[in-house]
C-alpha cells in the first residue's frame, strides 16, 4: 500500500519541479513509512514528468521499490493498492519472454501496460488500485482508479497546463499555482449527505478522479476512458437460491483466500460481531492453521456496545482477539487527532470509532487486515430499501404521518425507531433518488441558506446516477445509489485514510468486483426476504457463521455521538452558530442544538456533520 504523487507538462516542467514533488510525496508518508522513491523523466524539451511513491511493504518485502518500470524501460508505474491475481500475469507475462527483476505487483502492471496497452491491462487486474502511468514512447501520463473506489486519487490542471496528482488532498495543496477557493456546493453536500461526491473536492480546480476510469494527458484535451461500468441490480426473483448462495460462497472464498496469500506480512481481520466481518473472519480463519488475530472496539454508551458480539464470534470461530474501549472521554482527542488528519472533511460518525480501531491494530504491529466493508451495497443491507416500497404508497398521507411521528418519544441509544420514522416522513413526496439522499443524510435542503446553483450541480450528481438505473424496481435503484455514492465517497473514504494514517492495510473481499457483479445478478428477491437484508448471503455462509449471528438485524459500526453531544462532550459545539452562519441559519442552529440538549429531538447527524465541517474549516479551510 503506498501514496503516490507527481507533475506532468510535455512542454518541460519548471527546475523545481524535482523538489515539489518530492515534497509532495514526502507528504504521503503516513501512508507509506517503509520506503520512498522519486523519479524524473526527460526529454528533449527538459524534464516533463516526475513521479513518487511512498511505500508500505506488504508484498515482496526487499525488492518493491517504487516507482518501477517495465523491462524495456519505457513504461513507468507509481501504484498505491493491491493487485490480488498479480501471480498468474506475471506467469503469462514471463511465458511471452518478459523478464522479471522482482516479486512486486507493481512490475507487473508496468509490464502489462507495456505488452497489450492501458485499457486492456487495466481490465484484467484484480485488486484495488490508483495508478500514475508515464510512457516516454508519447510523453504521457495516464491516472486510472480502481472499479470501486477503494484507492483515492486527486489531480488538478495548473494554469501552465501542468497536470498534478496525488493520494490526498495534501500533496496537491503543496503545489505553487494550486488555487484555495472553495467549492460551496462540495461543503453543502458534507451538510446534506456527510460526504464529498465524486468529482468534487472542498476546493474548485482540484477534482476526484472517478472510480473505474483513466484519464490520459498528452499535452492537449485529457481523454476520459471507463474501463469497467457498474453493474445494474437485477429485479425479480429468479434463479434457485440455493445456486444462487452456492455461487457465492464458492466467489467469496476465492476473494478471502486471495487477499491472504498475497502478502508477505501477517494477515489479522476487524471483527465486529456482525454478519459481514464474522463471514469473512469465518472464511478467513477456515484457511489458517493458527489463529488469526481479530480486533474490535468495545463502545461505553447503551445501544451502541458490540464488544460482546464480537466477542463471542471470535470465540466460536477461534481466532486471538483483541479489543479497546471508546468512551466518551476519547472523544475530544479523536476528534482534535482526526481534524488535523482530514484535508478532505467526512461527516460520518463511524469514523472515530474506525480510527481507534485503526489505533489497536497499529499498537499490535499488524500492517494488512481483511474487513467485511461492502456487503451491505451489494447484497441489501440497509432499511431504506424496504422503505422505499412503503413510500409510494404512502406519499399522499406524509402530513397526518408526520403528526404521528412528531409524537413519538425521543430516544438516544442507538439508531431508534423514533429517529427511522422521523427520517421517514422527511423523504416523502420527493423523487425516489431525492427521498434516499434525504434519508441517508444530515440535513435537509430547505434547512441551508438558498443557494440554487450549488443545489442544483449537486442533485444533477444524484440524478444521473439514478438515470443509470432506471427501469428497475426501486429498492433496486436504492441499492444502486448507495454503490455509486454512500459507499464510494463516504464508507471507502473512512476507511482509507483511518487505516492509511496508521499505516494499515485494508483489504475487503465484498469489494472484489467478481463479487460487484455476481451480486447484481442475483435477483432483489433473493436479498430481501421477510423484511429481513442480505438474505442470500445469510444463505450462503449458514454453516460457518454462528446462528445467533447470522440472525441478528442489522446494527452498524456506530459511535454515540448523539448522547455525548447532549452530555459531558457539548462544550464541543460552542461557537458552531458563528462558524457556520455562511451555510446554515444561525438561528436554525442554535434552535438545533436547543432540542438535541434538552432531549426533544436527536439531531447528532445534523450537529456532528456541522461540527466536522467547523473543525475542517479551522485547520485547513
Amino acid at each position: 500500500m503506498c501514496g503516490i504523487a507527481g507533475l506532468f507538462r510535455p512542454a518541460g516542467l519548471p527546475r523545481e519541479a524535482g523538489a515539489t514533488a518530492a515534497h509532495m510525496t514526502r507528504l504521503l508518508a503516513h501512508r507509506g513509512p517503509d520506503d520512498e522513491g522519486v523519479e524524473a523523466l526527460s526529454g528533449p524539451q527538459g524534464t516533463w514528468a516526475v513521479t513518487g511513491a511512498r511505500r508500505l511493504a506488504i508484498l515482496d518485502l526487499e525488492q518493491g521499490h517504487q516507482p518501477m518500470t517495465d523491462a524495456s524501460g519505457r513504461v513507468m508505474v507509481a501504484l498505491n493498492g493491491e493487485i490480488y491475481n498479480h501471480r498468474r500475469l506475471r506467469q503469462e507475462l514471463s511465458g511471452a519472454g518478459i523478464p522479471f527483476r522482482g516479486h512486486s505487483d507493481t512490475e507487473v502492471v508496468a509490464n502489462l501496460v507495456a505488452t497489450c496497452g492501458l485499457r486492456p491491462a487495466l481490465e484484467r487486474l484484480r485488486g484495488m488500485f490508483a495508478v500514475a502511468v508515464l510512457d516516454r514512447a508519447d510523453q504521457s501520463l495516464s491516472l486510472a482508479r480502481d472499479r470501486m473506489g477503494q484507492k483515492p486519487l486527486y489531480y488538478a490542471t495548473l494554469s501552465d497546463g501542468t497536470v498534478a496528482w496525488g493520494s490526498e488532498l495534501r500533496a496537491l495543496m503543496a503545489v505553487p499555482g494550486i488555487g484555495r477557493k472553495p467549492d460551496v456546493a462540495a461543503l453543502r453536500a458534507l451538510l446534506l449527505w456527510e460526504y464529498l461526491p465524486t468529482p468534487h473536492t472542498p476546493w474548485l480546480g482540484i477534482h476526484k478522479l472517478e472510480a473505474g476510469t483513466s484519464r490520459i494527458f498528452s499535452g492537449g484535451e485529457p481523454r476520459v476512458d471507463r474501463f469497467w461500468t457498474p453493474p445494474l441490480p437485477q429485479p425479480g426473483q429468479g434463479g434457485s437460491r440455493k445456486r444462487w448462495a452456492r455461487s457465492l460462497r464458492g466467489a467469496l472464498e476465492v476473494a478471502v483466500q486471495q487477499r491472504l496469500v498475497e502478502a508477505d506480512v501477517e494477515v489479522g481481520v476487524l471483527l465486529s460481531g456482525g454478519l459481514d466481518s464474522t463471514t469473512v473472519a469465518a472464511l478467513a480463519q477456515a484457511r489458517r492453521s493458527r489463529p488469526l488475530r481479530s480486533f474490535s472496539i468495545a463502545v461505553g454508551a447503551e445501544g451502541f456496545d458490540e464488544g460482546p458480539w464480537a466477542r463471542k464470534a471470535a470465540a466460536a470461530i477461534g481466532t486471538e482477539h483483541r479489543q479497546a474501549r471508546l468512551e466518551s472521554g476519547d472523544l475530544p482527542r479523536l476528534l482534535d487527532a482526526i481534524s488535523a488528519h482530514m484535508d478532505e472533511p467526512l461527516a460520518d460518525s463511524s469514523l472515530v470509532a474506525t480510527w481507534r480501531l485503526m489505533e489497536l491494530v497499529q499498537e499490535a504491529g499488524i500492517t494488512c487486515v481483511l474487513s467485511g466493508d461492502g456487503a451491505d451495497e451489494s447484497f441489501g443491507g440497509y432499511p431504506t430499501l424496504m422503505a422505499h416500497r412503503l413510500a409510494g404508497p404512502l406519499g399522499p398521507f406524509a402530513p397526518a404521518l408526520a403528526r404521528i411521528a412528531g409524537r413519538l418519544p425521543t430516544r438516544h441509544g442507538g439508531v431508534t425507531r423514533d429517529y427511522m420514522a422521523r427520517r421517514f416522513v422527511d423523504g416523502l413526496g420527493h423523487p425516489w433518488a431525492h427521498r434516499h439522499q434525504r434519508w441517508m443524510g444530515a440535513w435537509l435542503p430547505e434547512e441551508l441558506l438558498p443557494d440554487p446553483e450549488a443545489d442544483a450541480t449537486l442533485w444533477a450528481g444524484v440524478d444521473a446516477h439514478a438515470q443509470a438505473c432506471a427501469g428497475t424496481d426501486v429498492a433496486s435503484r436504492a441499492l444502486y445509489l448507495d454503490q455509486r455514492l454512500y459507499l464510494g465517497d463516504g464508507v471507502l473514504v473512512k476507511v482509507d485514510r483511518a487505516s492509511m494514517a496508521h499505516g494499515v492495510e485494508v483489504r475487503s473481499p465484498f469489494l472484489d468486483h467478481h463479487i460487484v457483479e455476481l451480486a447484481a445478478d442475483i435477483p432483489i428477491g433473493h436479498k430481501l426476504r421477510r423484511g429481513l437484508g442480505k438474505a442470500i448471503l445469510r444463505d450462503a455462509v449458514a454453516d460457518v457463521v454462528p446462528a445467533e449471528i447470522l440472525n441478528r438485524p442489522k446494527k452498524g459500526f456506530g459511535t454515540p455521538v448523539g448522547p455525548w453531544l447532549r452530555g459531558p462532550c457539548q462544550h464541543l459545539l460552542k461557537a458552531l452558530p458563528e462558524a457556520l452562519a455562511d451555510l446554515v441559519p444561525p438561528l436554525r442552529l442554535r434552535q438545533v442544538m436547543a432540542e438535541h440538549q434538552d432531549g426533544r429531538a436527536d439531531h447528532r447527524r445534523r450537529l456532528w456533520s456541522a461540527l466536522v465541517l467547523a473543525r475542517w474549516r479551522e485547520r485547513h479551510g
